[in-house]
């Protein structure tokens, strides 16, 4: 048989089946407390109680857990007393937040809010994920809940179980009844308005506030409800840049400016509603300039810093940008010079203190032989700048050689590919006429050409030849 418990009077040390009164923190038994509680008048409230008669500031009970919660701050008249710490008083929600984490007694998992279940069929202390374990989603309404399984097999909770479909009392479409006040739609859409309306108290200028409003209506009817709650404020933080840089809404040479084309690819749709809506006029080629300077510059910042190779390579962006300005190229071009040049300069030395030499660009155009007009106006500066005599040189029969494997495992890549329409079909002759007959075509060119299919391949037809090819290949 167990015997019972004893805990010590904090008091008189004695042991006792139980305390009598528990005052910040010590216990009193039933004699104790008789002889250390008086009955007099509480100094706060004025009512009689049992105070400690060496505490002459000691408050009754009432009003000692008068006060807001000691963690959320909630007012005393809003919460229902969870338990009195040391702290004070704290709400139901916090309680658990002041217990010691005690093992679950179905998995061990230390937790806080251990309870018992009586569905279970036993008393054990459950934590949150073992008392909720039958729990699951509804196959109607998709809410997490404990779960039936209905005469047709699926998984439903009580309300869709018992009753069915109800009529939404929103938009009365007929909805899930475990969807309680609002179908799916209608839910996604109160909560977006309701982000929206959280959103306009951010934005200080009142046109760019109802501005947001009708971007987040638009949103709902291009996207859908349930998108647009989900991305409504990501974009929030677009409207309040604007509010911030301009109070008003800006020209698109404005926006570009500030944010640049990288940045303004991530704002696609209030972009295309400022198009849309609000006559915002795109200018496509200041775009793409501007996404070709932000690459030059990541080119230029792929040197080590201060390096030679870095004063080099500026050096010949400088050419470069001075051509730019004389209308003699342009921004993709100059790209791409200034891309195979550091390429070459990474090549020759990764920490950047040494320039090409004969070798350095033999082997760079080695490995990438395509790239040897692009270096060319690069050797060029540096035989002009640092008297070298670099010459771009391509073993061509290498080259070629590089090409037919390169086309060669395109088209053993495109021979298992499952969707063989006319895009595969047009792009499969490309490649295989300069593989199988050294003739280069494109896509724009081969429509012009006459193309016959035969029982045992295809026939093309340029510049008066025929030639053969087959339309498949083993892997």
């Amino acid at each position: 048989m167990n015997q019972h418990q004893t805990v010590d009077c904090d008091e008189c040390g004695r042991e006792v089946s139980k305390l009598w009164r528990r005052h910040k923190g010590h216990g009193y038994c039933s004699t104790c407390y008789a002889r250390v509680f008086k009955r007099r008048m509480c100094p706060r409230c004025g009512e009689l109680a049992r105070l400690p008669k060496n505490d002459p500031d000691a408050v009754c009970r009432q009003c000692n857990v008068d006060k807001p919660c000691a963690r959320c701050g909630k007012a005393s008249s809003d919460y229902n007393i969870g338990k009195v710490t040391p702290y004070g008083p704290v709400c139901i929600a916090c309680a658990p937040y002041f217990k010691e984490p005690e093992p679950c007694e179905a998995c061990g998992k230390a937790s806080q809010r251990l309870t018992r279940v009586a569905r279970m069929g036993h008393d054990h202390r459950l934590c949150p994920r073992c008392s909720t374990a039958d729990h699951g989603t509804c196959s109607a309404c998709r809410r997490h809940r404990l779960l039936v399984v209905a005469p047709n097999g699926d998984a439903l909770c009580k309300a869709c179980n018992e009753q069915g479909e109800i009529a939404c009392p929103s938009c009365g479409n007929p909805m899930p009844a475990g969807r309680g006040d609002a179908c799916e739609p209608c839910y996604w859409t109160r909560t977006c308005r309701k982000r929206i309306t959280i959103g306009q108290a951010g934005i200080t200028t009142k046109a760019l506030s109802e501005a947001f409003g009708e971007f987040g209506e638009w949103l709902i009817r291009i996207t859908g409800p349930h998108k647009a709650a989900l991305k409504i404020n990501h974009f929030f933080s677009f409207f309040l840049e604007l509010d911030q840089a301009w109070s008003r809404i800006p020209s698109y040479s404005e926006l570009l400016h500030h944010f640049g084309a990288e940045g303004l690819r991530r704002v696609r749709l209030p972009m295309r509603w400022l198009h849309e809506e609000q006559g915002v006029e795109p200018d496509h080629q200041a775009k793409r300039i501007d996404s070709e300077k932000r690459r030059i510059q990541a080119c230029l910042s792929s040197m080590p810093f201060a390096s030679l190779s870095d004063q080099v390579l500026q050096a010949y962006w400088l050419q470069l940008e001075t051509r730019i300005e004389a209308g003699k190229t342009s921004h993709t071009s100059a790209r791409l010079a200034l891309r195979a040049a550091a390429a070459l300069l990474l090549a020759t030395d990764r920490e950047g203190q040494r320039l090409p030499q004969q070798g350095d660009v033999d082997n760079y155009l080695h490995a990438v032989p395509g790239q040897a007009a692009s270096v060319t106006g690069f050797t060029n500066f540096l035989n002009r700048q640092h008297a070298t005599t670099l010459a771009p040189r391509v073993d061509v029969k290498r080259a070629r050689k590089r090409r037919k494997e390169t086309l060669a495992r395109t088209l053993m890549t495109m021979a298992r590919c499952a969707d063989q329409g006319e895009a595969w079909r047009e792009a499969w002759i490309v490649a295989a006429m300069e593989y199988f007959h050294d003739t280069k075509l494109t896509q724009k060119m081969l429509r012009q050409q006459t193309v016959e299919r035969t029982t045992d391949g295809i026939q093309v037809v340029v510049g008066g030849v025929t030639y053969w090819l087959p339309l498949d290949i083993e892997c």
